[in-house]
């Protein structure tokens, strides 16, 4: 966004008008009278051509201070051009950002998806394991059991139907049906009595 300053060339000293003004006055004082009135009019004379004669200034300051402020707008432009930029490079930060969260989100679900059908089908699978075990003869699945941690043991008898339960463990040695009789009961025991 440039701005092109135009300025008017200004003519150099006062102009006709005060020239002539000053003389005007001059001849006015002069015949007035004495002379005072003479020395007065000179020296109003004098100044009068004096300042006439002198060129101005202002012209050099105005295009010394044109240069400073296209200058300064140059700068000002330029530093716009780089907010600008700094601008667009954190908005597309931004919008990758979104962009990377949406997929997360999208991950994640889809890994929740897949832990829920992992439990499911591990629960199908120890329901089905449980379901052969309560199929086997008693004496038979007993000594299985028997190699079984007490906690492990308890917690397929859990799924088990109460009476397949009860004959497995009539055909364990009393220890070890004592052991996972425990961890049965241990597993409702923090539950309220009726």
């Amino acid at each position: 966004m440039k701005r092109k300053f135009r300025h008017k060339a200004r003519r150099v000293g006062l102009g006709a008008l005060p020239v002539l003004a000053g003389f005007l006055l001059a001849s006015a004082i002069l015949r007035l009278g004495d002379g005072t009135a003479i020395a007065m009019a000179s020296e109003i004379v004098r100044v009068t051509q004096a300042h006439a004669a002198t060129p101005e200034q202002p012209e050099d300051e105005i295009a010394t201070l044109l240069a400073a402020l296209q200058a300064r707008e140059a700068d000002l432009d330029a530093r716009e051009e780089e907010l600008q930029a700094e601008a667009d490079r954190l908005e597309a930060g931004r919008e990758a950002l979104a962009l990377q969260l949406e997929e997360i989100e999208t991950a994640e679900l889809e890994l929740r998806e897949l832990l829920q059908l992992a439990d499911r089908a591990a629960e199908d699978d120890l329901s089905r394991l449980a379901t052969v075990y309560e199929n086997m003869k008693p004496a038979e699945a007993a000594p299985l059991f028997e190699q079984m941690p007490p906690a492990f043991a308890a917690g397929f008898m859990g799924l088990m139907s109460p009476a397949a339960s009860a004959a497995i463990l009539a055909a364990m040695p009393a220890d070890v049906a004592y052991a996972i009789s425990v961890m049965l009961a241990g597993r409702h025991a923090d539950l309220p009595e009726e």
